[in-house]
């Protein structure tokens, strides 16, 4: 489809001919054929998520290619979209990236090999014209992420999203838990809710791929435990109230014919969802696990955190604690909707206006003398958004405007050091100023503290019950929309985290789909989940004898820079 005026080339892509400008970035170029391709890195060529496989046309080796993929990767037409540019007429392949392994740099990462080529659907089922199409559903509490493969080459189609519609009924799990306790009939609604916008993705991602719905042969759906049982139509009675019981944790097959009102697929498609784990682990949290490969035994000790409204935190590795046994911790924090703009004053999701970077300006003694403000789209802030909410607060606490307790310091003790600074708090000293229209207030910084605290209290938890420390960790993967946009910086600077290297802390984008997908296309996937499982051992912080005094701990934020603590 015309871009812009110009010449143009054509790509086939997705099976399908797009036309784009010449000299457009790859990536941006298959952005508007309707493929979105996560690029973590700011399109810096740094982390190789929007790796795609490339034949005919003219595509040049960069040098951030050489560094970031293997010769062999290399000579079988990888590519870094984010790095490429449309040259002449070609074939793009997205192929999901979805193993561990090690890049050159020798760090760790999510997304580094093709999916295996061991599909499970029923191949005497073939839809008109002999197409085999999959789909990856990851139903969120706030967002419904669905992506269409190709069974055989394992090759993305197609990917959107849409706002999960029974936010109507509140943003956390327990306001949706307490609404489907109203009967059958409120139980359905949610249901039917959901039914309804999974069948419109799927009507716009058949549009976008050229084919049609009967062309889906099977599917694979992740989500939290509430999200699972709720789109399967389960009964919610014991999850609803402590001790928070799920009605299934083991694995299920159905038919599209069996969830609700029906899913838009063949209707002789199997619909494959991985298992839960526990009450507030459920599949989505397995399928982390196993696109981060934390089933498989290493010599080192990894954990991954998928950062939203429910937090899921996993450890893997070599435990002190057995003997050096091979296991998986895991446990749930409810963080509550403040890193998506929920519970803010003047939050929102990130689009233009919304503030998504908050940076220290120091003058030539390294002395804080102001805030820089990010702001998206190049227009008037008009809102925060959550990687905003997260690099205001640490620029506050490193600036000296927070205290290691969340008070906003006082304006007239900042003056004779920092005019500029002192100018950020406001006459009342309740808020701070991060644009003309855009105060930061004292209730925010709480909202923040709270959800802050809940994540690094289920990371100290899981780590004590593992037996390790910060130290010990090789690597902490942050997942999720919110932990893939965050700054690292930003995370260790409020105490999100453990304090570690800053390397060692990295995130790895929506790991809860990509482990939904290699599910959806590999037989031996979907054993590995199924034993994950049954491996991943749940720590309950309701219960934990230490929660509460490491939550409170946790609620306090770092001490700046060179400050005595």
């Amino acid at each position: 489809m015309p871009t812009t005026d110009g010449p143009k080339a054509s790509l086939h892509v997705a099976g399908r001919d797009v036309e784009v400008a010449l000299g457009a970035r790859l990536h941006l170029a298959l952005l508007r054929a309707g493929i979105m391709l996560e690029t973590p890195c700011g399109s810096r060529g740094k982390c190789r998520k929007c790796r795609v496989r490339v034949t005919g046309g003219d595509w040049p080796v960069t040098q951030a290619e050489r560094d970031q993929l293997s010769e062999a990767e290399l000579e079988e037409g990888h590519r870094l979209s984010c790095q490429q540019v449309v040259r002449g007429d070609g074939s793009v392949a997205v192929v999901p990236e979805l193993l561990v392994s090690s890049a050159k740099t020798g760090i760790s990462r999510l997304a580094a090999g093709d999916a295996p080529a061991d599909p499970w659907y029923e191949r005497r089922l073939r839809a008109p014209g002999g197409r085999a199409l999959g789909l990856a559903l990851d139903v969120g509490t706030t967002t419904v992420v669905a992506s269409l493969l190709d069974l055989d080459s394992g090759e993305e189609l197609a990917g959107l999203s849409t706002p999960n519609p029974q936010g109507g009924f509140g943003g956390d799990l327990m306001s949706r838990l307490s609404y489907a306790l109203g009967g059958q009939a409120a139980r359905d609604e949610l249901q039917g809710l959901v039914i309804d916008a999974v069948n419109d993705l799927v009507t716009r991602l058949c549009r976008r791929a050229g084919c049609r719905p009967e062309h889906i042969l099977t599917a694979a759906v992740v989500g939290n435990t509430a999200m699972h049982h709720l789109f399967l139509g389960l009964p919610v009675e014991d999850l609803a109230v402590a001790p928070y019981v799920p009605a299934r944790t083991e694995a299920m097959e159905l038919r599209p014919s069996q969830i609700g009102t029906g899913l838009g697929l063949h209707p002789l498609a199997t619909v494959y969802a991985l298992p839960n784990v526990a009450g507030f682990v459920g599949a989505d949290a397995v399928a982390v696990m196993l696109a981060s490969g934390l089933d498989e035994p290493s010599s080192e000790v990894r954990m991954i955190a998928d950062i939203g409204t429910n937090g899921e935190i996993s450890v893997a590795g070599p435990s002190p604690r057995a003997g050096g046994r091979h296991r998986v911790v895991c446990c749930s924090a409810p963080a509550g909707p403040a890193f998506e703009g929920g519970e803010i004053s003047q939050g929102m999701r990130a689009g233009p206006g919304a503030v998504e970077s908050v940076r220290v300006l120091r003058d030539a003694a390294g002395r804080p003398v102001d805030l820089e403000v990010g702001v998206m789209g190049q227009r008037a802030a008009r809102g925060i958004c959550g990687s905003g909410l997260l690099d205001a607060i640490a620029a506050a606490v490193e600036s000296g405007l927070l205290d290691p307790g969340g008070r906003v310091a006082s304006g007239r003790g900042l003056e004779a050091l920092a005019p500029g600074l002192a100018a950020r708090v406001t006459d009342d000293g309740r808020a701070l100023r991060l644009g003309d229209e855009v105060l930061l207030t004292q209730k925010d910084v709480r909202a923040l503290q709270l959800a802050k605290g809940a994540i690094r209290s289920g990371m100290e938890v899981a780590m004590r019950e593992f037996g390790v420390g910060p130290g010990d960790l090789r690597v902490l993967w942050l997942a999720g929309a919110f932990g893939n946009y965050l700054h690292p910086e930003a995370a260790l600077g409020t105490g999100l985290v453990p304090p570690l290297a800053l390397a060692r802390v990295q995130p790895v984008g929506n790991a809860a789909a990509q482990g939904c997908k290699l599910a959806l296309l590999s037989a031996r996937a979907r054993q590995r989940a199924e034993a994950l499982g049954r491996l991943a051992e749940h720590v309950d912080l309701a219960t934990h004898p230490e929660f509460e005094a490491i939550f409170f701990a946790a609620l306090n934020f770092p001490p700046p820079p060179g400050a005595t603590e």
